[in-house]
């Protein structure tokens, strides 16, 4: 998933061993277990093997009413469905993890516990076919009052396995199949509350399937909704396996019906609701009467979407705002710090800062050795120095795109890569044919060694140009800021780019990362850049169906590896997670499944 852009979506189980979270040296905000503070320096050792082990539950936990809170982010809500290819974003989660309903519940340590507020129980049946049950409580309901339940569950699995397409021959629902695809058998109690799931070969991410984990398409929608507004009279009769009209009005909703707020389409079943929205400026949550469980502290939270982090700074020094979720930045936690009585939250993240080259594009399809002196010239560790380390000291050049560097089985694939190796990028081009022009530019049968980098306007993106300019420069390579304030919203999902620098939100759900990078042919939704090799698409494929924790990271490795040798995308840093309150706010912290709203229901407020 893009998002802050950190992920587009494209975006294992929560389940993957993560190592110990590393704490930056900014003061943190206190918290409670299970409420968003403590224990993120826990090491999480679920194994994602352990098919059928039992899960631990979580409940919201009951705090007093703290009235009206305001809420800076650098970006507000944009589309209700962020489940399609072309709205997902990190944007819009922020905002659905506080009402969309999801079997479990990411909590603080990156673990996945069973959500009790929603859940009966998720029960695995079998493991030979694996076969999982999953009972929703009777009284959970949308903000109508319909039952959330089987209907919810089918429209998303019908999204992400449905063979329809559009005139133009995309996929009709815009959804990726990535773990949908593997399940052979869907059937409904008759009430609707129990979703029992036979899966044709194992998936060792079952429990992320239809949750907030699954950061590309596990969002629920309110299906009956889609049933009202299409005529269709029951969501769950449409085939799974051919185009019918009826399946096409479904896709038609599905990817149009739900993008900017409609306030009856866009229900919660959560302890909140949009009572407002600006697209991506201004949103208003109020607690939703229809929530059965605890309520949420706050009784309504505004977010306004504000992209100078020093503006932010501001609002919260002047106490317009009681919590502000900028870009990590050194000189905005030390003013944050020094002014008053505020706090920081900052750790190593999920959420990582890389370079595509569009591969649709002939300058980089056909020009290898151009991505791969891209490469050589920029100055990876110079990047780090001025960008990041002086908010995390322990921050390095990134190394892989599929597992983190807090997390088991992380292996370097990039190392010597980005070094300002001016000399060697410059026998790339002239063994392959590119002459030095007198603008001091390299170009071969016309074309030039130019190109434009999208991003949205951010002050370390921009920064981030500037350094690769000014070491790629001497090697006769070309960057233009193609800096755009919808870079990430319109110009990133549609392709239209040169090369695009932007964060992916990661996850320990690895299942949810393999749309970023697997050929669009074969349910790559989040590829952006266009990027296509049969090896690493099978090898995704193929970690996706292994219960052995040890050969999953193997798997997910070689993939990694294959794609530092096509180079397709250069990574380079890992974000640390970032939000500022006021210090009577707490516990304040950030999340990649909900940002820094993430529990904004747990927030209390001290005298």
């Amino acid at each position: 998933m893009r998002g802050s852009r950190f992920a587009a979506v494209g975006a294992v189980v929560r389940g993957l061993a993560v190592a110990a979270v590393v704490a930056l040296s900014l003061s943190a905000c206190a918290a409670g277990t299970g409420s968003g503070g403590a224990g993120v320096d826990q090491q999480q050792t679920l194994n994602p093997g352990t098919i059928g082990g039992a899960d631990q539950p979580y409940t919201r936990p009951k705090v007093a009413d703290i009235g009206d809170v305001s809420v800076s982010l650098d970006e507000s809500f944009q589309d209700y469905n962020n489940n399609t290819g072309a709205a997902n974003s990190q944007a819009n989660q922020y905002f659905s993890a506080l009402f969309a309903p999801s079997p479990y519940f990411v909590d603080s340590d990156f673990s996945l516990k069973v959500d009790k507020d929603y859940m009966e129980a998720v029960t695995v049946k079998s493991t030979d076919p694996q076969v999982v049950e999953w009972k929703w409580r009777p009284d959970a309901v949308w903000s109508d009052g319909a039952p959330v339940g089987c209907k919810d569950m089918y429209l998303l699995y019908l999204a992400a396995v449905s063979p329809a397409k559009t005139s133009s021959g995309s996929q009709a629902f815009d959804s990726s199949p990535t773990g949908y695809s593997q399940i052979s058998k869907f059937d409904c109690s008759p009430d609707g509350k129990t979703v029992t799931a036979t899966f044709g070969t194992p998936l060792a991410d079952y429990r992320g399937l239809w949750s907030a984990a699954w950061l590309s398409g596990g969002q629920l929608l309110p299906a009956h909704i889609l049933e009202q507004r299409t005529g269709i009279p029951d969501i769950t009769k449409l085939p799974l396996d051919r185009d019918t009209p009826d399946v096409q009005k479904a896709a038609q909703f599905f990817t149009k019906g739900w993008g900017d707020f409609d306030a009856a389409n866009d229900l919660s079943a959560g302890p909140y609701v949009l009572q407002s929205a600006t697209r991506n400026q201004r949103a208003v949550l109020v607690r939703n009467p229809k929530w059965w469980a605890n309520p949420g502290g706050p009784a309504k939270i505004t977010t306004t979407a504000v992209t100078d982090s020093q503006a932010m700074v501001q609002q919260l020094l002047n106490k317009e705002v009681q919590v502000i979720a900028p870009q990590a930045d050194s000189t905005v936690a030390e003013q944050v710090r020094a002014g008053g009585d505020f706090s920081v939250f900052a750790r190593g993240g999920q959420t990582y800062e890389h370079l595509d080259f569009n591969m649709s594009r002939p300058l980089f399809r056909d020009h290898p050795e151009l991505r791969h002196a891209v490469a050589d010239c920029v100055n990876r560790q110079d990047i780090v120095d001025k960008l990041v380390k002086s908010v995390d000291p322990n921050a390095k050049p990134l190394g892989a795109f599929l597992i983190n560097p807090n997390e088991a089985g992380y292996q370097d694939h990039y190392a010597g890569v980005g070094t300002s190796e001016v000399p060697g990028a410059k026998k790339l081009l002239e063994d392959a044919g590119w002459a030095l022009g007198p603008d001091g530019v390299y170009a071969k049968n016309g074309q030039r060694a130019s190109f434009r980098i999208g991003h949205k306007l951010v002050d370390r993106r921009g920064q981030t140009v500037q350094l690769m300019q000014a070491s790629c420069k001497p090697a006769g390579i070309e960057m233009i800021d193609a800096g755009n304030e919808a870079f990430n919203d319109q110009q990133l999902p549609a392709g239209d780019f040169d090369a695009a620098l932007f964060a992916w939100v990661g996850s320990s759900i690895k299942s949810t990362l393999t749309p970023n990078y697997t050929s669009k042919a074969k349910g790559g939704v989040a590829n952006y850049n266009n990027y296509s090799n049969p090896q690493v698409d099978d090898l995704l494929a193929k970690a996706n169906t292994q219960l052995d924790f040890t050969q999953r990271l193997a798997t997910f490795n070689q993939a990694d590896d294959l794609m530092a040798k096509d180079m397709h995308s250069l990574p380079l840093f890992q974000l640390p997670d970032f939000a500022c309150a006021d210090r009577s706010y707490s516990p304040i912290s950030y999340l990649s499944t909900g940002g820094t709203l993430w529990n904004s229901f747990a927030w209390t407020k001290s005298l």
